[in-house]
């Protein structure tokens, strides 16, 4: 896309804006899905984090509580741990439900192990469209139940438990937390949001003209509610453990945390999810970074991302009172 005939590139950050050019946009759909599958897991090689930092790497299979297959999960833990009983920290990956794995998490999970001293651990999820939901649901809420219900043998501590995604796994950590909320079977103390994807009419709606025009698109956005859902985005009676844009209440969630970037597609609907569980007196902290698309995490070093980062280490460690 050229300059010219670009609605929002003059809005671009210019320490971030070579991704775009790194990286061209490109809409995903049936056609286009497989590829954009092996071209990512190409750039997302699998690291071996017990070299780059002191800590353990391990993976398991944990039952499904719904009947579903197995679980796989990873589990970092710091070599020597700082607690006897270690707040967890439970992430799940973006992807736009379609794509992706843990491995995008797992070097910035392990950080948070060596230097905080959490048991960090991440989910594969049955993804779509070969799987619709529950099943991302149910896969994500069995792997944090079998975590709290093995909480003497992984040594974590269940009064400090965060719930952590970005994209697509913030839409699903969201709906999560709603659905922890109304099981009333464990307590989550943090809900950590970067650039969810929290509303399936945003891919149908007019939206905000300078917003997803790079990285993940409106199309793009389209195909990942759809897959998901099984069903063209935006109809009535959605479940909103599945969108959790379509909640009603978003009372009795925990303290929040939410960074997203104004001209990232899903800019408008992070602002009112915040607004939303303002009014229904959750404490909510926002950020917007100016200029900042959806692969600003590919940049950690600009300036706000850094800024990012800061602010929400420190919302993780006030709401776990590790401060």
């Amino acid at each position: 896309m050229s300059e010219q005939k670009s609605r929002s590139r003059h809005l671009i950050d210019q320490e971030i804006i070579s991704a775009i050019d790194l990286i061209p946009t490109t809409d995903l759909c049936d056609t286009t899905l497989m590829e954009s599958r092996i071209n990512q897991s190409k750039m997302l090689p699998s690291i071996d984090v017990t070299q780059l930092f002191p800590v353990t790497f391990e993976e398991r299979a944990v039952p499904s509580y719904f009947g579903g297959p197995d679980i796989r999960i990873e589990i970092i833990k710091p070599r020597q741990p700082k607690y006897n009983k270690m707040p967890l920290y439970y992430s799940i990956h973006g992807g736009g439900m379609v794509l992706g794995s843990p491995v995008v998490d797992r070097k910035g999970n392990a950080a948070l192990a060596a230097q905080h001293g959490f048991c960090c651990i991440s989910v594969y999820y049955r993804l779509a469209p070969e799987h619709i939901q529950p099943s991302q649901l149910q896969d994500c809420y069995s792997a944090l139940k079998w975590c709290i219900e093995h909480a003497e043998e992984l040594a974590i501590d269940t009064q400090k438990v965060a719930l952590a995604g970005s994209s697509a796994g913030g839409g699903l950590a969201a709906g999560l937390a709603l659905y922890v909320r109304d099981q009333k079977e464990f307590d989550i103390h943090h809900l950590r949001l970067r650039s969810p994807m929290l509303d399936d009419r945003t891919s149908i709606s007019p939206g905000n003209p300078f917003a997803g025009e790079f990285v993940w698109t409106k199309r793009s956005n389209y195909f990942g509610w759809k897959s998901v859902l099984g069903h063209e985005p935006g109809q009535e009676g959605t479940c909103e453990y599945y969108v959790p844009a379509r909640a009603k209440s978003l009372a009795g969630l925990p303290p929040t945390y939410i960074n997203i970037g104004s001209i990232d597609l899903f800019i408008d609907e992070a602002l009112l999810f915040a607004k939303q569980l303002a009014f229904d007196g959750v404490l909510v902290e926002l950020h917007v970074y100016p200029g900042y698309h959806h692969l600003a995490p590919m940049f950690p070093n600009a300036h706000f991302s850094q800024e990012g980062a800061k602010s929400s280490e420190y919302a993780l460690l006030k709401a776990l009172e590790l401060l």
